[in-house]
C-alpha cells in the first residue's frame, strides 16, 4: 500500500513543485518506487518535463497525470508504486479535500515571510477537516528559503508554532541551486549541491520518522 504524500499551500510561489521534484529523486535515489502525481491544472511539472525533460540528465520520471486516474482513492491500492508525491494547484481547489483524505502526510511549504506565514491558516483548516474524515491524516509545515541561522527565520519559526501543526526541524535554504536544479538537471542530487541535497534528504526523513510516529 503506497504512502501518499501532499506538497500543499494555497499561494503560488512557496516552492511546492520545487519540493515535490526534488522529493520524487531523492526516494529514486533510494531505489524507492515513487510515482510524481501532477493534479495542478496548469499542469506545471508536465510541462517543465516536456519541454526541458528531454535533456540526458534529466533521467525518467514517473510523472501521473490528473487525466490518467478517476479518483485519487485509486492511488492508495497502486501495486506499481511504494510512495506518491502529489503537487497540487497554488490555490484553494474543490479536489484539495479528496487529495487530502486519500494522503497519509500533507506537507505545507511556507517561504520565510511573514505574510506567507499568515497567508496557510486556510491550507491548515482544509487540512484539518479532512482529519475529521481520515483519522490517520498527519501534516507538517516546512519552512522554505531559509535564511539560516538568523533571528529572522527564528522570528518566523515562532510566529509558525501559533498554529497545530508541528513545524519540520529541516529548513529549507535560500539557495539559488533549487531554481537551476530544474533547469540544468533533475534535481539538487544530480546538480552535486551537498548542503541542498542534505537538506532535502533530512525532509524526506522526518516526513518518514513522522509517518511511524
Amino acid at each position: 500500500m503506497p504512502r501518499i504524500i501532499t506538497l500543499s499551500h494555497q499561494k503560488g510561489g512557496v516552492g511546492k513543485t520545487t519540493l515535490s521534484l526534488n522529493l520524487y529523486h531523492y526516494f529514486a535515489k533510494q531505489n524507492v518506487r515513487c510515482g510524481l502525481v501532477d493534479s495542478d491544472p496548469q499542469g506545471s511539472i508536465t510541462k517543465l518535463y516536456e519541454r526541458l525533460g528531454q535533456q540526458d540528465s534529466w533521467g525518467n520520471i514517473n510523472i501521473i497525470e490528473r487525466k490518467s486516474f478517476k479518483k485519487f482513492e485509486e492511488l492508495e491500492e497502486h501495486p506499481d508504486y511504494d510512495v506518491f508525491i502529489i503537487d497540487t494547484p497554488p490555490y484553494l481547489d474543490t479536489n484539495l479535500v479528496e487529495i487530502y483524505q486519500s494522503s497519509d502526510f500533507v506537507l505545507i511549504p511556507c517561504k520565510c515571510s511573514p505574510l506567507d506565514a499568515l497567508a496557510i491558516e486556510e491550507t491548515i483548516e482544509l487540512v484539518k477537516q479532512a482529519q475529521e474524515v481520515f483519522k490517520g491524516l498527519k501534516a507538517g509545515i516546512v519552512i522554505n528559503q531559509a535564511i539560516t541561522g538568523t533571528d529572522f527565520t527564528k522570528q518566523i519559526r515562532s510566529l509558525l508554532s501559533n498554529y497545530e501543526f508541528p513545524v519540520l526541524d529541516t529548513e529549507i535554504g535560500n539557495r539559488v541551486a533549487y531554481s537551476r536544479s530544474l533547469f540544468n538537471s533533475q534535481s539538487v542530487f544530480v546538480e552535486k549541491n551537498p548542503k541542498a541535497a542534505q537538506e532535502v534528504a533530512a525532509l524526506a526523513e522526518e516526513i518518514i520518522s513522522l509517518l511511524q510516529s
